[in-house]
């Protein structure tokens, strides 16, 4: 049950980073203009730059209290194995193993044993229910 809660949590996250991601594509496209469709750099730098607001999005609720939107709804919280906060250094690990794991981080959220997704597991966090 847990498991299908983070993923619907995580859909749910995922819904409004897209709107995020969209506002804050407006400035980048008006200031590259055609050169983004044309220039592999500025392709590029669009990635990373949208790589940056998922950052910020993303450590930001991790970090203030446990819980993006997603999370909130689902009546779930991200934590470290301890029970407080994550600190900017968990969020961080946590990040890039979940931008380095993703297709594969989710395998262990259906392992009985583990009950948890692989970014979770390597940097001892835990998404846990809430009251």
């Amino acid at each position: 049950m847990l498991a299908f809660k983070i993923i619907f949590a995580f859909l749910y996250d995922l819904l409004l980073l897209g709107a995020v991601w969209f506002v804050s594509a407006i400035p980048f496209v008006i200031w590259q203009g055609e050169a983004l469709q044309t220039q592999p750099t500025a392709q590029l730098a669009f990635q990373v730059y949208l790589l940056g607001i998922t950052y910020a999005y993303l450590t930001y609720f991790w970090t203030l209290n446990g819980q993006t939107p997603g999370l909130r709804v689902w009546k779930l919280r991200l934590q470290r194995k301890d029970g407080y906060l994550l600190t900017r250094n968990n969020a961080n690990v946590r990040f890039l193993l979940g931008v380095l794991l993703f297709s594969v981080g989710w395998v262990a959220l259906f392992i009985p044993a583990y009950k948890q997704t692989l970014q979770d597991i390597l940097s001892n966090t835990e998404i846990t229910q809430t009251a």
